[in-house]
């Protein structure tokens, strides 16, 4: 296997691409200049040194010699209400649409339909824990808020089950994100009105 063939295989990694453009994006970086080339380098590898996992919601954030990240370090913030995201740029898309100021939790993507060991592909331990501790502090509500696919809508129903277990018998309140979001949709790709509508009709 060749370089362009390597590089490939390593493109075809990344979310929703394919094999055609994971090689188109090798040809693209062939006709850049040397600076292009080391600059993305460079960047790639500031990265992993510069971005790391907050310890309360498990996004990623830029260093500030703190464990926790801005939001999480935010006092002004909703503390009776925690919203258990998907992903990063979930979490970015309903700050975007400032109709939330609560807390999050990143469970770290979807759970396959007939995966048989969902805590090893989800962050379900580390929400344990959070959820936990929010508890302890006035939490009243949980957000699940899911996209509105198989995959998806199968995450949000293990995590509610997750969930029931550790609430048994507390004054939390479980719920899902409302009508607003269309079937097969990314929470990413949602524009705001469609996230303040599913926030508003969440049950």
């Amino acid at each position: 296997m060749n370089t362009i063939e390597r590089l490939t295989e390593i493109f075809k990694h990344f979310p929703g691409i394919g094999p055609r453009q994971a090689k188109r994006f090798v040809y693209f970086l062939l006709t850049r200049d040397e600076k292009y080339i080391d600059d993305l380098l460079s960047l790639v590898t500031l990265l992993k040194k510069e971005i790391v996992l907050c310890a309360d919601c498990q996004r990623f954030f830029v260093k500030n010699g703190k464990k926790i990240c801005q939001i999480c370090a935010d006092g002004k913030r909703d503390m009776t209400m925690l919203m258990v995201v998907g992903r990063d740029v979930d979490l970015e898309a309903i700050e975007k649409s400032g109709t939330y100021d609560g807390y999050y939790f990143v469970i770290g993507g979807n759970i396959p339909i007939l995966e048989t060991a969902p805590e090893k592909r989800v962050r379900l331990e580390g929400l344990t824990r959070r959820v936990s501790s929010a508890m302890k502090n006035g939490l009243r509500e949980i957000i699940i808020a899911g996209s509105v696919t198989p995959e998806g809508e199968h995450t949000v129903e293990v995590i509610s089950q997750k969930l029931r277990s550790i609430t048994a018998g507390a004054n939390v309140k479980i719920s899902t994100l409302g009508r607003g979001l269309s079937t097969g949709t990314e929470l990413e790709y949602s524009d705001t009105e469609t996230i303040k509508n599913a926030l508003k009709n969440r049950g």
